[in-house]
């Protein structure tokens, strides 16, 4: 969301700046001095600051009278609305947001027999030397955030996190849904899971 914030508040400063330029065009005109180009002002309504174009006509009664801008401009900002869902569709804005999910051993058993799961155990490597479920791979809970993007490329991927008693199990399905990735479920501790381990 900080991307966001920050595309916003820069969208913001270029618009007041466009409807600072369009208000110095109109000093400008009532002055007699150098004129801004219509290119240019169309132009900077194109690149996204079809708002402060439009504020900036109306506010200072400028080019209001010009076919191309009283109808260009308001069609610019609906490009520029498009232009926007867009991208934020692109970002996820909208999607819902994913939610931690613990499920119980016999529902992770499931998931595993259809073969399309990353079993994912987050205790030490001592602890997975001794025993782990079958097919598991280990990353330490410590090591989510740093190995977890190049050892867990796909986002989308279903991953089941486990580690002794559960705890560590939590933080590391909930450093996984920070990161990015959409189908995590933390099925607890191996205390607690009733099928043969290695």
């Amino acid at each position: 969301m900080n991307m966001i914030k920050l595309l916003l508040i820069l969208l913001g400063v270029w618009n007041v700046l466009v409807f600072a330029l369009y208000g110095t065009d109109k000093q400008r005109a009532t002055q007699g001095g150098r004129r801004i180009s219509e290119r240019t002002l169309l132009l900077a309504a194109a690149l996204m600051g079809a708002l402060g174009a439009l504020l900036g006509m109306r506010e200072f009664r400028h080019k209001t009278k010009h076919a191309k801008f009283r109808f260009g401009v308001p069609l610019l900002l609906l490009m520029n609305i498009a232009v926007l869902f867009f991208v934020a569709q692109g970002m996820g804005v909208w999607n819902k947001p994913v939610e931690y999910q613990k499920i119980p051993p016999v529902e992770a058993k499931e998931l595993m027999q259809t073969g399309d799961v990353i079993i994912l155990d987050v205790r030490t490597k001592p602890e997975f030397a001794e025993s782990h479920i079958n097919g598991a791979i280990l990353i330490p809970d410590t090591e989510i955030i740093d190995e977890a993007p190049q050892l867990l490329p796909d986002k989308q991927q279903t991953i089941l996190v486990y580690c002794r008693s559960g705890n560590r199990s939590k933080k590391a399905a909930l450093a996984l849904i920070e990161l990015g990735y959409t189908n995590v479920y933390d099925l607890g501790g191996l205390l607690q899971w009733p099928y043969e381990l290695n």
